[in-house]
């Protein structure tokens, strides 16, 4: 009788490498297939994040914007880069309005940006500041100026990918995120006014704004388009996930006032709005001057404080003669009593706002004296 041998016939073999084949062939598919779709979300996830880290970065400074009394909230205001005030740093605790207290904190991060040290805005070939910013006490202004800008990145092979960079008055810009997607035809910064309850977008063909300029005064929130980007190596894919937020300047709505722009011009287009007369009823005669308040007297930016009255003889040099108080009235009268002077007299008008900022000259038709 031979030797009981224990195994595995040919055909079980057979049978077990196909069932073992069959259920990879079933389960390799599936596999990577969720290995596929876990690597699709993960670059979505990766996409998301930039966009989200770059939204909150400029939210965190830009939800304190603030201005002194002298001094513009938004010094400049373009498609693809932002420079305003903001309190962000204090060294001491004698500043209780700044964002973070920082004790070893250098002074050129806690103070105004001093003309000393003023330098080039991002993006622009403008100088900032061109004068010295003070509060009400008459010392340098706590607030410093924030600017956040974009730059190609150009570890990529797109020219739509940025890099978003973050600078603190003349201190050295410092890198936030990589992989920011703007499309050509599309802005990473839009601005909004307000009217009433509604706000309405500023036209990119007003863009950019400066400190200087008329309508900054007028912003009232700031939207931020943010896109990331992430290229999947494996499959080749670009991956881009966006998100829009808008920031409601709050302490601008607060104040009301911008005292770094220029107020507008007094409408003296009209003779109902800007009227000369010479009175020779009784001596001694007076000229009475007549015009429209200024749009940001009252409205805008309300920040008039008063109206320069100025004149010349015979088509030669200004001469500023007398200051009105702006009072938000609807229409101003004021007059040259005696002036005493002899041949073609011409009158203008400025508006002059909170932080010394003239408008144009209006002016009118000219009066011959006596």
């Amino acid at each position: 009788m031979g030797r009981n041998r224990r195994g595995f016939t040919i055909i079980e073999m057979v049978v077990a490498m196909a069932l073992t084949m069959l259920v990879f062939a079933i389960t390799l598919p599936f596999v990577r297939t969720q290995t596929r779709a876990l690597g699709d979300n993960a670059g979505r996830l990766d996409a998301y994040q930039i966009a989200r880290y770059a939204q909150r970065m400029i939210d965190k400074d830009l939800r304190v914007a603030v201005a002194d009394a002298s001094q513009p909230l938004i010094v400049y205001a373009g498609p693809m880069g932002i420079a305003f005030n903001a309190n962000l740093v204090a060294r001491d605790t004698l500043d209780p309005g700044a964002l973070e207290l920082d004790t070893s904190a250098d002074t050129t991060l806690t103070e105004a940006w001093r003309v000393g040290q003023a330098g080039t805005i991002p993006l622009t070939a403008r100088t900032y500041p061109t004068t010295t910013y003070t509060d009400g006490a008459g010392t340098p202004s706590r607030n410093e100026t924030v600017m956040y800008f974009l730059r190609a990145d150009t570890v990529t092979d797109r020219n739509d990918v940025y890099v978003l960079y973050r600078r603190v008055n003349g201190r050295d810009s410092t890198q936030v995120v990589r992989g920011i997607h703007v499309p050509a035809d599309s802005a990473f910064f839009s601005y909004y006014t307000r009217s009433g309850d509604t706000l309405s977008r500023v036209g990119s063909a007003s863009l950019p704004m400066w400190w200087d300029s008329a309508g900054v005064g007028s912003i009232r929130a700031i939207g931020v388009r943010s896109a990331g980007f992430f290229r999947n190596t494996q499959t080749g894919e670009d991956v881009i996930r966006s998100i829009f937020w808008m920031v409601v300047l709050e302490n601008r709505t607060s104040t009301g006032r911008d005292c770094g722009a220029a107020p507008s011009t007094p409408p003296a287009n009209n003779a109902s709005q800007f009227s000369l007369s010479r009175d020779n009823s009784n001596q001694p005669y007076h000229v009475e001057v007549t015009f429209d308040p200024s749009t940001d007297d009252a409205g805008a930016t309300a920040d008039v404080t008063h109206y320069l009255m100025e004149r010349r003889i015979s088509g030669g040099a200004w001469s500023a003669i007398a200051t009105i108080p702006a009072t938000r009235a609807t229409e101003y009268v004021w007059s040259d009593v005696n002036p005493s002077l002899v041949g073609t007299v011409e009158y203008g008008v400025r508006a002059v706002d909170c932080g010394g900022l003239a408008s144009g000259r209006a002016t009118r038709s000219s009066v011959t004296l006596p």
